[in-house]
Order: structure tokens, then sequence, then C-alpha cells
């Protein structure tokens, strides 16, 4: 007698069409994988790192926090305007001039781990339109921050970086970091929670610490994206 085999049940149409769809977009996505990885290790920077930060689900209250922070003598200086999102809510909450530094012309090379190439988010040199409030610094950061340094004395109150890269970041950092004092406020937009965070704006901000000796305490983070703010609590 020869016995048969049970056949093996069909799978519907739409299993069919979930694996191929999971196969082909995550079984094999190195993208996918790196980003998990880079959100596993923000999680663990978070816990080992951030004991007193707020977290921070929506934006614009991320951006009330820190400015009832910020020390009210000093300076506000974003850079990396782009379309002037973040500096329009950041110039609606204060009376004192927002300084904006862009070129408007995109990333001045490719991000290194990352999807964007040099030239992404260009505005085309087209101006946002901001506040009244706001005074934008328009060129590449070498070319318009010293000058305006030697004519704006005074500490900084608020520093945003979201320029992404760590040259930028570095040349910020090392132009400006003598204007930081105990209370200032740094903001990082692309801290970490992606594939090359370690190597941009975090390292950027982990030599400069290191070397000015500075200690802060991370006191936001949002929950999406990477944005981070840390209090600087003593430097020099």
């Amino acid at each position: 007698m020869v016995r048969t085999l049970p056949a093996k049940p069909k799978r519907s149409l739409v299993q069919r069409l979930l694996r191929r769809v999971v196969y082909k977009n995550y079984g094999r996505n190195l993208l996918y994988q790196l980003q998990l990885r880079a959100l596993n290790e923000a999680a663990d920077y978070v816990q080992a790192n951030m004991p007193e930060a707020m977290i921070f689900e929506n934006y614009p209250a991320y951006i009330a926090f820190l400015m009832e922070r910020s020390p009210a003598e000093g300076l506000m200086m974003e850079f990396g305007v782009a379309g002037g999102n973040s500096i329009r809510q950041i110039a609606s909450r204060t009376s004192k001039t927002v300084h904006g530094f862009d070129s408007f012309e995109g990333l001045p090379e490719d991000w290194a781990g990352h999807l964007e190439r040099r030239g992404a988010f260009t505005q085309k040199r087209q101006l946002p339109n901001v506040p009244a409030n706001v005074k934008l610094h328009v060129g590449w950061f070498d070319a318009t921050l010293p000058g305006f340094l030697a004519e704006a004395p005074g500490p900084i109150s608020l520093l945003h970086i979201d320029c992404d890269l760590y040259g930028g970041t570095k040349y910020i950092l090392d132009t400006a970091g003598n204007r930081l004092q105990a209370g200032s406020i740094v903001m990082f937009d692309e801290y970490f929670n992606y594939p090359s965070w370690r190597h941009h704006e975090y390292k950027a901000w982990q030599e400069f610490a290191a070397a000015r000796n500075v200690k802060y305490t991370y006191i936001a983070f949002t929950a999406m994206d990477g944005c981070v703010a840390v209090r600087i609590d003593s430097i020099g």
C-alpha cells in the first residue's frame, strides 16, 4: 500500500503578496537593518547618558521648553535655516533678534553614511518667509560667521545647530564656542538615531566638549528623529 503525504496547504494570495513584500523590502534591505540598529543604539545612549532629559513627541513643545530655559541675555543663533520652520518657532517665542545662517544652496558635500547627497535641502537661494525679528545671514558659514562675531559682542544664549554634517558643526563650535557660557542652550537637530550618527553632529560636539572641558547636561530630546538639547553647566 502506497501512503501519500498530505498536500501542503496553499498560501492565500494575501499571504503570498505579504511574504514577497516583506522579503523584498525588509528581508534584504540593509538600510532598514542599519536604521533599526541606529534606533537601538540611540535608545541605549539615552538610557545611559540622559537621565534628566525630557522627552517630547511634539516639536513646538520641545522648542518652547528650551526657550523657557535659555538665558535672558545673549545671542540667539541658528545654523541651517532651510525652509525656516524652526527659526520661525524660535522667533515667535522671543522679542529678541534671532540670527539665521544658511547658504540656502543645500549641503556643501555628500552626507557620508546617509542617503542625502551634496545639494540636498537646497532652497535654490530663495529665502524663507520669516518674522521681523529674524535676521538672515546668507552664505557659507566661513564667509558669514567671523564677520558677524566681530560685530556682535556678548555670549550665546541659544545655539541651534541643524547643519547635519561633521565639518559644518565643528566649524561652528570652533569659531563661536568661546561665546558659550554656563546656562547656554545648544540644540542639535541630527544628533543621533540614523546609521552614521556617531560621525557627524554628535562627534563634533564630543570633540569640542573634551577639548574645551565643557560640562553639560542633556535636558531634552524628541521621540522621533534626532533632536537633542544640552545645557552648558561650565566651560573651560
